[in-house]
Order: structure tokens, then sequence, then C-alpha cells
């Protein structure tokens, strides 16, 4: 499971104050929440319904007129809905006390990260979430409690943390759980002509040997690789060659991107040697490396093998810090007008 898996659910946009479902907002119903000098407005609430929703839903059959009344495990879809978006606010709320309790800020990288993602995902979720009132500015708010709480796992589990992940640790799941490969992958036609499918086919076999030939015949499979996105691209021309070192693809088995057949075979291949495997969707030509021959590959992956090993262990720590709130006021009069049937979905 990865680290960030309720982060997102919850840090995709957040309304201050608006419409939701063509109701006013009262004064009294723009807050859910109050603790020390600390309002968090509605918004924080009503994008935590929109995620939980997506979630909650994402099993249930398009063919079902109202998912809201459907049953899970006794209880219905909505009542799921509301649950796992208080849990959610929750666990905003302790994050962003733990984050100020432990006197921590977003650095200037981060923040600069953190203002291109809000600008790259606006314009995707912006028109969605707008028309159920969502506004930019608190869309950026529950976009930097996310940047929080990956900061919080950092002082935490990295370097000189609390609860550091020691380095052999940290090298024994880089060494079992990764390996490194340059590859080249080719997708078969999914078109309902039969013909163009086996032209497609065939023309990807041949392809895939005759770059598997020139691997065998010693030649660089970096410029092997770059050859084949050159001859797959519709303007090779505007095509820059990568710095050497830098067109490696890291695979790991407990998150892969390639299914359990390509997968095996790559962990299965012999270092060095040009290999070829076939799934179901294409064929790869690819080559595998000493995971270890570069030091800096392992060094610049530590953060994310902290994640792979004390991800779980940290969403349950911030659940307790989330069932263990004090001195936070909830305002119940918000929790009973912002409900999931009223969401714009």
């Amino acid at each position: 499971m990865k680290l960030w898996k309720r982060a997102t659910a919850f840090g995709m946009a957040a309304l201050a104050a608006g419409v939701l479902g063509g109701c006013r907002i009262g004064e009294d119903t723009n807050w859910v929440a109050q603790y020390h000098e600390t309002t968090v407005p509605a918004g924080v609430y009503i994008s935590s319904l929109l995620g939980s929703y997506y979630s909650e839903t994402a099993e249930i059959s398009s063919d079902v007129k109202n998912p809201l009344k459907e049953q899970v495990d006794g209880v219905s879809v909505s009542d799921k809905i509301v649950s796992a978006s208080r849990q959610l606010l929750n666990e905003y709320i302790a994050v962003e006390q733990k984050f100020d309790e432990m006197g921590l800020t977003l650095d200037a990288q981060t923040q600069q990260v953190l203002q291109q993602n809000i600008e790259m995902f606006w314009m995707y979720v912006g028109e969605s979430y707008e028309q159920n009132g969502v506004s930019r500015s608190s869309y950026e708010q529950t976009m930097a409690n996310t940047s929080k709480r990956m900061a919080l796992f950092e002082k935490l589990y990295g370097e000189g943390g609390e609860l550091e992940v020691p380095e052999s640790e940290l090298r024994q799941q880089f060494n079992e759980d990764w390996t490194k490969i340059l590859v080249i992958p080719l997708y078969f036609s999914t078109s309902e002509d039969e013909e163009v499918r086996a032209k497609n086919e065939k023309d990807t076999r041949e392809m895939i040997q005759k770059y598997y030939e020139k691997a065998k015949a010693g030649e660089d499979m970096e410029e092997v690789v770059f050859e084949a996105h050159k001859e797959a691209s519709s303007d090779p021309d505007s095509l820059t060659k990568p710095e050497p070192g830098s067109s490696y693809t890291f695979v790991s088995k407990s998150n892969p991107q390639y299914d359990d057949t390509i997968v095996k075979a790559i962990f299965d291949a012999p270092l060095g040697e040009p290999t070829i495997a076939e799934s179901e969707t294409g064929m790869y030509m690819f080559v595998r490396y000493d995971i270890n021959e570069n030091p800096n590959d392992f060094e610049s992956r530590k953060m994310n093998l902290t994640e792979q090993l004390r991800g779980e262990a940290y969403n349950e720590l911030v659940k307790e810090w989330a069932n263990t709130l004090s001195g936070v006021t909830f305002n119940e009069k918000a929790f009973s007008r912002y409900t999931p049937s009223k969401l714009k979905v």
C-alpha cells in the first residue's frame, strides 16, 4: 500500500465558502472545526466527501441508479462515505496540529513543487470542484496538508528521525525488492479488425527481434533504446538523446508497473543478457543490471524504501493522532448540512 493513499483521497480540493448542491452556506455552517486559533473551513470536509464518494462507489456497478443506497457489509454506502470523511477530516486536523507541534515548515523546494502540482491538477479537477463550490484557495489548503503529512513522515522516519529506519533494513529491501533494466516495450494492437491485429503482431515481433539482435551483437543498450524511441515517434527529429545512465527503469516486486508475467521474467533474467518477454498486451526486450553497480541508485531511493517499509505503520500512527484529538470543537450543523446526497458527481 502506498503511503499517501489516504492523503491523496483527501488532498484534492476544499471549499472555504460557497454553494453545495444549490444550497447557500449560512454563517454558522461555513466551518466544520475549530482548535486553538485555527478554524477549519467547511470545504475541508466537503472535499473529503468527494474523495470518499469516489472511493466507496468504485466497485459499484454503473447500472445502479443510486449507489448511495447500496449496502456494503450491512452499511449503506452513504453512511460509509460520511464515516470515511469524518476520519479524513480528523486526520487533516491531526496532521496540522502535529506539524505545528514539531515546529516544522515546508521548505522552498517543497512549496515550489506544491504550487506546480496545484497549477497542474487544478486544470483537470477545477471545473468538477467548482461545480460543488470549491474555491481554489481552499484547494491549496488541502494540498498543503498533504505536503505536511509527507514532511512529517520524513521527519519521523528519515535520517536522524525518532523512528529512523536502519540503513541495513533499507538496503535489504533494495536488494530483495528492486532491480533495474533498460527496456524497449512494444504493445499489441487492440483493434477490432483481425487483419490489423495480425499485421501489428507480426511487425511487433520483427521489431523486438531486430532490437534483440542489436543488443546481442554488443551495441550499447542505451543507444538501442533511443533508436527504438525514435522509430516509434511520429516526430523523431524532436527527440533529444538522454544523458548516459539516465534511461534505466527501476522495477519493484511489491509495486510493479508491469504485469506479473513480465515482472517474473525481469527478475529471473541473468544480469547483462538481452532478454525477450511477452504478455497478453505486448512484448518487451530488456537487459537487467546489477542493482548495486551505482551507489547513487540506493542513496536516491532511501525515502522511497522507507515508505515501502513504514508507510502502513505511519498511516496507523496518523489514525491514532486523529482518534485522540483534544481541544477541538466540531460544528454538527455543518455535518448535517453537507451530505453525500448533495454532491454533484
